[in-house]
């Protein structure tokens, strides 16, 4: 049986992470960590850049951020972005792609009570 889009791409939020780093920092700490990934987000997703240099950059700040923070298909999408830009590939598949991971996220967020 293949795999469902959805299942190939992976969760939106990896449960366990957020659970260790709830243990470890604390639920308000973790809070307001995620609420700064929501404005990240949005201020590295606003659009209108066409420098790939700076398109590469915010894809690399927002993979390693949400990575961190358990969001492992926007990192990777976002690791895709960095890598097309730096090998000078079209980048209008994965900037699409990464839209859809960071739409994905912004509702898990939201569905977590986490605002801006």
């Amino acid at each position: 049986m293949e795999p469902t889009a959805d299942e190939a791409r992976g969760t939106v939020c990896d449960e366990a992470t957020l659970a260790e780093l709830r243990v470890l920092l604390g639920h308000d700490h973790l809070k307001r960590l995620l609420s700064l990934l929501v404005v990240e987000i949005r201020v590295r997703f606003s659009g209108g850049k066409d420098d790939r240099i700076a398109i590469a950059q915010d894809a690399h700040a927002l993979l390693a951020s949400s990575g961190s923070l358990g969001f492992l298909n926007l990192s990777r999408c976002c690791s895709m972005i960095e890598q097309a830009c730096l090998k000078g590939d079209d980048i209008a598949i994965p900037l699409q792609e990464g839209r859809i991971a960071a739409d994905r996220a912004l509702t898990a967020l939201a569905a977590l009570g986490v605002r801006e």
